[in-house]
């Protein structure tokens, strides 16, 4: 350390018995002076600055005893008692100076307090101090200019980071922790910051560690930590509270307003604390592709057609049903939406029909009555009385409106005795009403619109509807204004327009059609094929809002909120002992980018409970993160396909840590024990976890008489209400289900079966094999009605139905599950749908993980210390050394019932890290590590299960990993694959060929003749050589440099294609430029491409030749499987690059700060594609700070600038090159008293419009200004 020597002479005044201070202010280790040091007399305006030279002044003092204050930047500050006029007449004073930044703390670099410099690692510290003079709207923006860090914003609340490259939007490498508590999702791993409850008023400082960090934390921590730190009730008092109001650069954008309170308080050994945020606002206004397409009637046809009981045309409707009168349409306000006059109907008006107003013909509606001739309601059904009629004719549109709120139109004498839709399946097939209104509102109605969508003249013919129409999207098939003739390819415009390029000349929605010009050099001028297909609306709208038709928008929904809080209470009764207990919640509305698609995260709750504990040297935390999706009818979703998420995820930690330390500090020893429990709950919208939530047997002890299979109308490969149900016998032959074809004239009581053995079983609310006595027997004769005539048959007229008990098909009496005791013995719809949905059933994953470490630092002499750790980790999904035997439904969670197998060591993940580090002198530090760090596979990567869009009639699924992929194959080996057109399922032949598309629209896809099951997923590993330095360069100027290089093995892909397309193999040998050279497919499997030319052919025409897809599950016959997507292990990849930094200090009012990353390595070959990928971050990124801090007024000012080379980016579907930017964001506070401060902050000052992840938003200027009071 140097010294100052303050040398003052004090010289007494004769005049006005006041007097002089005059002194120098030195650098005792050079005796150099110090410029614009400053020194004032504590608590007068009495003080004076030194000159060039080091001297200074004080004028005018009275006589009396001060204390003398004298500080340097980047000197630690003194405060010395003097006497005035003084004896001695000259004081020396030693001041303790300080290294720059060198006296902050860190915990995260050794999972133990110590000096930031001493910290064995790239580490990175942002402290309350910068967090404070900053107004932004998340936390993660006082990151974004941190060495090493890749941050991207997608929106106010939006933001994601990792470290030294391999972003994404679902990235685990980054281990986030807050006061040492993994912050991420449980269900994904994935950590979600704006749920995080934390606020920024009550942030201690954020610590970033950069490198594997797996020695000390775990596979988690594959590319760094970084951990958020709060501030202790018992080191900071006090109530505060912040407004801010924010204002986007966007038209017609609502102000943000975000609200953050914080009061702690400390009795006696107790400090309690509770700090709260609550953030409203509108998002940047962004749409994708996929968002525009999921809700365009061009694809999904329009809903609306099924539901407005209408006859649209897509069969004629029912023999007999009413058609509307044109009475019905007075006082109908058409086109706004709205059933105005209130008979049920929207914008119902002359064009449903035919002629005018005088002479009209309406349409067929459902008027919810089984009309004759054709009498087939479904059996059982109830049946219209006079009653009925009586109140109905009281209705000007002869309505009766059912208990459940079903309506019926145009009853009247005539239909008495007739069966009407009451919502109830009434024959047990699983189909309700059924019969009854045929021909209206059937699913192929949603593309009968009554409009000539595609311009030929002709409306709603075949090739505008369903699959015929789908399948002209995309292909340049003929002419588009022939019969089933293509498109060409396709996008949406700003406005959510389809355009096309069917010229395929590059441009989208042009007309060479008049230019007098052959165009397309076919002889032909000016004719249909010059010009791209213009899609006809015909007025109507052309987005619809709810994609999935589950009465939910799912439209892009920009408003955002967020309101989260934190409470915590510490105990310290003496400095050996500290303990703590914290609760936090969250609940937030914001969109999120995942791989797959956008997500409306739409009342998302994330809860924490945590325990700490300290006594001396041991550590004892535990907690349980929490995961709770939103409320039913307004669940986080889908914002391409509608699909919802439900998620109840919780992850429990237990963690232990002791810290020894020997021969006077030179020898310290940390070790710990790591115990994580995961418990997914997302019943299938996430994970594939929907086995006791199914409505399924999924074990092969389903009640018998069950149906085993049923129509899945949706594809969504979930039974829901309504569907059929199907039996499918032992030779795959399916046949219709009928519950009372099994008992015919058997007695009730009859014995018909063995047991509860029916594998797939589908719960259909009835006790199928009448075992079940939940039924309120009034006259004890053990028979589910009364037997008045005591002949042991249900006479209908003459028997009454017991309750609990329905009739079905107007034949048979079953007990059915009401969720009523109806027998009361304490029990609820006993013995039905036995089987079904049981405990045992539950296949929800237990995930379990162990670690144990130990982190040693030996300091060998006074400039030389040795670093070495390690830490072993079991995953229970990976390895069986030990067997944690908790994956059972009622298995306990105790470790004494684990064991341990010392000879199954495969799978073990051993994280080792050494390092020297040496420190020629004092503010010196330069390191060398070597450290090896493993990222297991996330719950999502083995365990995915969730729709991610449509190819033709097929859907596209991502799938986890675990188990691996295998593809089916018949009894003779040959691979299975699902022909559409005929709807069979047949083994591969040699004049087909698979093809793998691409997620990806740079890289096309690719052939092969030959498939491979794939295994399931293994940990990613990397090891890291870093060499790093930390010091000071000069007296006022302190700099890092971390230079690194990384080798990946078993590196996970992205969203890969597991499913091959199947096409006719003449795509790819075709001689397309007819030169005489063709391409074939080799015995191995591989391509071999003899003419480039024609390959590249192939890959643009492969539609014109798909024919089908690859089975990769069990299949059923008529249903197509779903196309897999899935994550792979391939190839290694080697990285390098440096982050470094600079904090100069140029005065005692201005300090600066840089920041520059260099990736030496930005793209890697796929060995499966053969196609370069990126690593999702740019080559060449730099920070830089500017802070001014006057000593005259209570102002901050700071200037932050930050420049992101361009980068291409690949994530899941989200594909594209990130343009490079330059932001500057400014920065100002003023303290207006001491209980009032004010900030105003402009991020990105010069409005530089930029996107900073793909299928994000751009990005423009947002101005916040913050008014904080102190109580």
């Amino acid at each position: 350390m140097r010294a100052v020597t303050l040398n003052l002479f004090l010289i007494n005044l004769i005049f006005a018995q006041t007097y002089r201070l005059e002194g120098e202010i030195l650098d005792a280790s050079n005796k150099s002076a110090l410029p614009f040091a400053n020194v004032i007399l504590e608590g007068t305006t009495l003080g004076s600055a030194s000159d060039a030279n080091g001297k200074f002044s004080i004028e005018k003092i009275n006589a009396g005893t001060y204390t003398i204050i004298a500080s340097y930047m980047g000197y630690s500050t003194i405060k010395t008692p003097i006497t005035v006029p003084n004896e001695d007449g000259i004081i020396t004073i030693l001041l303790e100076p300080e290294a720059i930044q060198l006296d902050e703390y860190v915990v995260t670099a050794s999972r133990r307090r110590e000096r930031i410099e001493d910290a064995p690692a790239a580490i990175s510290v942002i402290s309350k101090k910068e967090i404070r003079r900053e107004s932004n709207t998340n936390l993660g923006d006082y990151l974004k200019g941190t060495k090493g860090i890749d941050f991207t914003q997608s929106g106010i609340d939006s933001y994601n980071m990792t470290a030294r490259g391999f972003n994404s939007s679902f990235s685990s490498r980054l281990l986030t922790l807050t006061d040492g508590r993994m912050a991420n999702v449980p269900s994904l791993r994935l950590t979600a910051y704006n749920v995080i409850p934390v606020s920024f008023d009550d942030v201690e400082q954020i610590e970033v560690v950069l490198g594997p960090s797996s020695a000390l934390y775990g596979p988690n921590a594959h590319s760094g930590v970084l951990n958020i730190v709060t501030s202790s009730p018992l080191r900071s008092q006090g109530t505060k509270f912040n407004f801010q109001t924010g204002y986007l650069n966007q038209p017609n954008t609502r102000p943000l307003e975000k609200y953050t309170f914080r009061t702690a308080h400390k009795f006696n050994n107790f400090g309690i604390k509770l700090s709260a945020v609550a953030l409203t606002g509108e998002d940047w206004r962004h749409y994708n592709e996929d968002e525009y397409e999921g809700h365009s009637p061009s694809f999904i046809g329009r809903s609306n057609l099924v539901h407005n009981r209408v006859e649209d045309g897509a069969n004629a409707g029912e023999f007999g049903s009413p058609r509307m009168p044109v009475e019905w349409l007075t006082g109908e306000i058409d086109g706004n939406g709205k059933d105005d006059n209130g008979n049920g109907f929207i914008d119902e008006n002359l064009n449903w029909g035919t002629g005018d107003i005088e002479n009209w013909t309406g349409p067929k509606i459902g008027d919810g009555v089984d009309n004759l001739i054709f009498t087939d309601a479904e059996a059982g059904s109830p049946v219209i009385d006079s009653a009925m009629v009586q109140i109905a004719l009281n209705d000007p549109y002869g309505r009766y409106i059912l208990d459940n709120g079903i309506v019926l139109y145009d009853v009247g004498y005539e239909d008495i005795g007739r069966g009407y839709i009451d919502g109830i399946d009434n024959d047990g097939d699983g189909q309700i009403d059924e019969g009854i209104d045929l021909g209206i509102d059937e699913p192929g109605e949603v593309w009968f619109d009554g409009i000539d969508n595609d311009g030929d003249g002709q409306i709603d013919e075949e090739d505008e509807t369903g699959t015929v129409w789908l399948k002209r999207f995309g292909t340049y098939y003929g002419d588009w204004s022939i019969d089933k003739g293509g498109f060409g390819e396709y996008k949406f415009d700003d406005e959510g327009n389809i355009i096309f390029d069917t010229n395929n000349n590059g441009l989208y929605n042009d007309d060479w059609r008049s230019d007098g010009i052959d165009n397309d050099e076919d002889g032909i001028i000016d004719e249909n094929d010059e010009a791209d297909f213009v899609m006809n609306y015909g007025g109507l709208p052309k987005l619809r809002y709810d994609a999935n038709d589950d009465g939910i928008d799912d439209f892009p929904d920009f408003n955002v909120k967020n309101v989260r809080y934190d409470l915590r209470l510490d105990w310290e009764p003496n400095s050996d002992i500290t303990a703590s207990l914290s609760h936090g919640y969250a609940w937030a509305k914001n969109i999120n980018i995942t791989g797959i698609a956008r997500y409306l995260a739409d009342g998302w709750v994330y809860r924490y409970y945590q325990g700490k504990l300290r006594y001396k040297n041991l550590f004892l935390q535990t907690y349980l993160n929490t995961s709770f999706s939103g409320e039913d009818d307004r669940a986080t979703r889908n914002l391409a396909t509608g699909g919802v998420i439900y998620d109840r995820s919780k992850k429990f930690s237990l963690q232990l840590q002791h810290y020894i330390e020997r021969m006077n500090g030179d020898f310290r020893f940390v070790w710990g024990l790591d115990y994580f429990l995961t418990l997914p709950d997302t019943r299938g919208s996430i994970l594939s976890d929907s086995d006791i939530t199914d409505n399924r047997d999924n074990n092969g002890n389903g009640e018998a008489g069950s149906p085993n299979h049923y129509y899945d109308e949706d594809d969504s490969f979930f039974y829901d209400e309504g569907e059929a149900y199907r039996n499918i016998d032992s030779l795959n032959q399916i046949s219709n289900y009928n519950p009372t074809a099994i008992w015919g004239s058997n007695p009730y009581d009859a014995n018909l079966f063995s047991g509860d053995n029916v594998q797939g079983a589908v719960g259909d609310n009835l006790d199928n094999d009448r075992d079940s006595d939940d039924f309120n027997d009034v006259d004890g004769n053990g028979f589910p009605w009364t037997d008045n005539n005591g002949n042991g048959v249900f006479d209908v007229g003459i028997d009454a139905v017991e309750e609990g008990a329905r009739l079905i098909n107007g034949t048979h009496i079953f007990v059915y599950a009401d969720g009523i005791d109806n027998d009361g013995d304490g029990k609820t719809d006993e013995n039905i749908d036995e089987g079904i949905d049981e405990k045992s059933e539950d296949n929800r994953y237990k995930v379990n993980e162990f670690g144990a470490y130990y982190q040693l630092n030996w300091k060998l002499n006074d400039k030389l210390e040795f670093i070495q750790a390690t830490r072993l980790d079991v995953h229970d999904r990976l390895t069986n050394f030990l067997e944690f035997n908790n994956q059972g439904y009622n298995d306990s969670y105790s470790p004494t019932n684990w064991n341990f197998n010392f000879n199954k060591t495969d799978g073990l993940q051993i994280s080792p890290k050494f390092g020297l580090s040496f420190k020629p002198k004092e503010n010196q530090n330069f390191r060398l590590t070597w450290a090896k760090a493993f990222n297991t596979p996330s719950n999502q990567a083995l365990f995915l299960d969730i729709f991610v869009t449509r190819i033709s009639i097929f859907k596209v699924y991502a799938k986890g990993s675990y188990g691996g992929y295998n593809y089916t194959t018949n009894q003779n080996g040959k691979n299975v694959w699902f022909e559409f057109d005929e709807g069979l399922y047949r083994p591969m032949d040699s004049t087909k060929i698979f093809f793998f598309p691409s997620v990806d629209p740079k890289i096309k896809g690719y052939f092969s003749s030959k498939l491979q099951d794939q295994p399931e997923l293994e940990p990613e590993i990397v090891s890291t050589w870093e060499v790093g330095y930390k010091g000071r360069l000069a007296s006022n100027i302190f700099g890092t440099l971390d230079l690194y290089t990384s080798h990946y093995t078993s590196f996970v892909s992205g969203a890969t294609f597991i499913s091959p397309l199947v096409l006719r193999k003449s795509i790819l040998t075709d001689d397309y430029n007819q030169n005489g050279i063709t391409n074939i497919d080799g015995a191995d499997g591989q391509v071999i491409i003899n003419d480039q030319e024609d390959y590249d052919e192939a890959l643009d025409f492969w539609r014109q030749g798909l024919v089908g897809v690859t089975a990769t599950s069990d299949t059923i016959p008529g249903a197509p499987p779903p196309v897999v997507i899935g994550f792979l292990n391939y190839g290694e990849v080697d990285i390098w690059g440096f982050d470094g930094s600079l904090a100069i200090f140029l005065s005692r009012k201005w300090n600066m700060d840089l920041t520059y990353s260099f990736m030496g390595t930005t793209e890697f070959l796929n060995p499966l594609t053969k196609a370069k990928e990126s690593v999702n971050a740019p080559k060449h990124k730099a920070g830089l700070k500017i802070q001014y801090n006057p000593t005259k007024y209570p102002l901050t000012v700071s200037l932050n600038g930050r420049y992101v080379d361009s980068f291409d980016w690949s994530s899941g579907i989200y594909y594209g090159k990130i343009n490079a930017y330059s932001i500057f964001d400014l920065h100002l506070g003023y303290e207006i008293n001491k209980n009032i401060k004010m900030n105003f902050t402009i991020n990105n000052l010069l409005d530089h419009n930029h996107t900073e992840i793909i299928g994000g938003p751009s990005l423009g200027r947002i101005m916040m200004l913050r008014l904080e009071t102190k109580l």
